[in-house]
């Protein structure tokens, strides 16, 4: 089975002028929760090239024909957390499709342990790596290269396996300044990663098929960005560009108005929000802390309802995100309370 894989890294460049190289580090550029990410792009023919040093990339032609937001959240508040206890960090990718790309972070390396699509939903499936993906490693300068394997047994239909065997070999390739739509980002480090894996199918135990495929990403990464500012994914079936269309965003009020019934306020185990009926497609809410964590996720609970668990959070004051598009949300404010058991 072909798919897509959300490849998340975390890259520090250090820029010392045009001769000096770029380094990936732990300590500057690792993945955080609490960020979100807006990205659009399309579908086509593009050529990544050239590496080497000093490189000059402009995608700022291309016509977008989609748009994708991705927030970086603790794994404990997602639908497939008990499936990735290993995980460190999960990113949810917003829209009719959801999905969850989880990952393991350490001081030396970024992993890749697995992804859930579609919670909730007939069509939706688990793909765990049992031996995982090796995204990055720290520290990785230019011209650095490594390569790993990686494992994993899921299954898509009642009955019906997939095994997937992979191989991944990854190079900081090239460096310099890539432009899109959106913006000119100087001193970036491009990273090229190179995948092959196998595919097997089996029914009842029994073997039936299998096949070899093979996909690169291209991914270019700035000194503030936690996720790529621009990526060229190819496989067999074609290619697909992306850019991030705006830096990380904040939370921010009144980008649009609506009435919200926060529920009990304070509280001290569990929060519930209402909007007006009819409002909650496409509605996505998120508490943080005042400083910006991203400490949990509301799920829709009823007609136009949303709720929470909040009993394990510390006592204090939260923000509640209530988004409905990658530029139109609003906050709402509500006190935690002490859990007594």
């Amino acid at each position: 089975m072909k798919k897509k894989y959300a490849i998340i890294a975390a890259i520090c460049l250090l820029s010392l002028g045009l001769t000096a190289q770029s380094v990936i580090t732990y300590n500057g550029n690792a993945p955080q929760t609490g960020e979100e990410y807006n990205y659009a792009g399309t579908n086509g023919s593009f050529d990544p090239s050239p590496s080497g040093a000093g490189q000059n990339w402009d995608f700022s032609g291309i016509t977008p024909m989609f748009s994708q937001t991705v927030i970086s959240v603790t794994p404990e508040s997602t639908p497939f957390a008990d499936v990735f206890p290993e995980a460190t960090i999960a990113f949810h990718a917003l829209g009719d499709n959801e999905s969850y790309n989880y990952s393991q972070v350490s001081t030396s390396e970024l992993r890749n342990v697995g992804m859930g699509f579609n919670p909730g939903n007939e069509n939706g499936f688990i793909i765990h790596y049992t031996d995982a993906v090796k995204l990055m490693q720290y520290p990785f300068s230019f011209n650095d290269s490594y390569s790993d394997s990686y494992f994993a047994a899921y299954s898509i239909t009642e009955g019906m396996e997939t095994h997937e065997w992979g191989n991944i070999t990854v190079t900081a390739d090239a460096w310099g300044s890539v432009s899109t739509p959106a913006n000119t980002y100087d001193n970036t480090l491009r990273v090229k990663s190179e995948y092959t894996y196998i595919d097997s199918v089996w029914v009842s135990g029994i073997f039936l098929y299998a096949n070899t495929y093979t996909q690169t990403h291209y991914e270019w990464y700035n000194a503030t960005s936690h996720t790529p500012v621009m990526s060229v994914n190819i496989t067999e079936d074609g290619t697909t560009v992306g850019y991030r269309t705006e830096p990380v965003t904040g939370i921010e009020e009144g980008l649009f108005d609506v009435q919200i019934n926060v529920y009990p306020n304070p509280a001290a185990d569990r929060i519930y929000v209402e909007l007006p009926e009819g409002s909650k497609e496409n509605t996505n809410m998120y508490i943080f802390s005042l400083e910006g964590k991203l400490v949990a996720q509301l799920k829709n609970t009823g007609s136009d309802r949303f709720s929470a668990d909040i009993s394990t959070l510390a006592p204090g004051e939260y923000m509640i995100l209530i988004k409905i598009s990658a530029t139109k949300y609003t906050t709402a404010k509500f006190i935690k309370t002490e859990t007594y058991r």
